[in-house]
């Protein structure tokens, strides 16, 4: 038996079946398409004992906005999730990194492809896109975070990224994503206070930095 198909390798599968999905991201994915659970049956033996597994599967979305220029493609304000990894977890590091800046590949190999040469490693891969020589990568995976992640989950990265990274600016990283980073505590002092009119303080921020 094959092993069951995950819901990256689906979007590998999606991409190339799909000639508009090779214009996404990954995370764009779930604007245009749902991930579906099915259930799978398999016999086992003439006895009829069955295995019964779950898988996903994406599907166009039957609802939303309509996309000009294709039939039956339909938009919403959906966002994938890509979770936080660390750095010292080369590998996957780097494979998140790829899905954050690669548009529709359709498997593994094709996502450490640069200008038809195969990386031999998804880190060479970043290199040779230029994804590791400045601090763009580190913005990027910020914005990512700050529309789809979980606050915590955000103040998480950044702080995994100036402790092992080494942004050279730090400080305009933090600019950019420091109320994402500070809004649970802006709604926790609002709620204590009963006052929805509270704005961000520099109080506010330097807790969010503890």
């Amino acid at each position: 038996m094959s092993p069951l198909p995950t819901t990256l390798t689906e979007f590998f599968t999606l991409c190339r079946n799909d000639t508009f999905a090779r214009t996404l991201l990954y995370s764009e994915v779930p604007t245009y398409f749902t991930c579906n659970l099915f259930t799978l049956f398999y016999q086992l033996n003439l006895f009829y004992v069955f295995l019964v597994l779950s898988t996903r599967k994406f599907q166009l979305r039957k609802q939303g906005r309509a996309v000009q220029g294709h039939l039956n493609l339909y938009s919403t304000d959906a966002l994938g999730r890509l979770y936080t990894v660390h750095p010292n977890n080369a590998e996957c590091f780097y494979v998140r990194l790829l899905l954050i800046n690669v548009r529709g590949p359709t498997s593994f190999q094709e996502l450490k492809t640069v200008n038809g040469h195969v990386c031999a490693t998804f880190r060479e891969a970043c290199q040779k896109l230029n994804l590791l020589e400045n601090d763009a990568h580190w913005d990027i995976s910020l914005a990512v975070a700050s529309n789809s992640a979980q606050l915590q989950q955000i103040s998480t990265l950044f702080s995994i990224i100036l402790t092992t990274c080494f942004p050279a600016n730090r400080k305009d990283l933090w600019e950019k994503y420091k109320d994402y980073m500070s809004e649970d505590i802006l709604h926790r002092i609002r709620r204590i206070n009963a006052n929805p009119n509270i704005q961000f303080t520099s109080n506010i921020y330097s807790e969010a930095l503890i």
